[in-house]
């Protein structure tokens, strides 16, 4: 999780990741919320509803780990950068995929290599 105050964020960071970190904040809270919420409810009243839950549960805590590495790269000062060949994402690309940790090129290559696997 970020160590970063509001008052870091305004200095430390670029001015255009600074309303990225607020909306990486915001989607953390509302993961944590929606996973506290499917762990506390009722139980399933089918196994429909379970197998449902299972995927709310699964795909919330995907996005809450890719939320939180994304604000640890911002607290490491490697945010907006892929981690694998280090290029610099767009800004277009981190609008739209704040969390996103690779560049248009390492992602479709990632994505093939598990198309070719499969």
């Amino acid at each position: 999780m970020s160590t970063m105050s509001p008052h870091d964020v305004a200095t430390d960071l670029p001015q255009q990741h600074v309303e990225r970190w607020r909306r990486l904040h915001d989607q953390r809270r509302f993961r944590v919320e929606q996973l506290a919420a499917l762990d506390g409810g009722e139980l399933a009243a089918s196994d429909r509803h379970a197998s449902v839950n299972k995927a709310l549960r699964m795909a919330a805590t995907t996005t809450l780990r890719e939320v939180e590495a994304a604000l640890a790269r911002m607290d490491e000062g490697r945010y907006g950068r892929c981690v694998t060949c280090s290029q610099p994402l767009t800004d277009a690309r981190l609008d739209a995929l704040p969390m996103t940790p690779l560049c248009v090129s390492c992602h479709y290559n990632v994505q093939n290599c598990r198309i070719a696997r499969a």
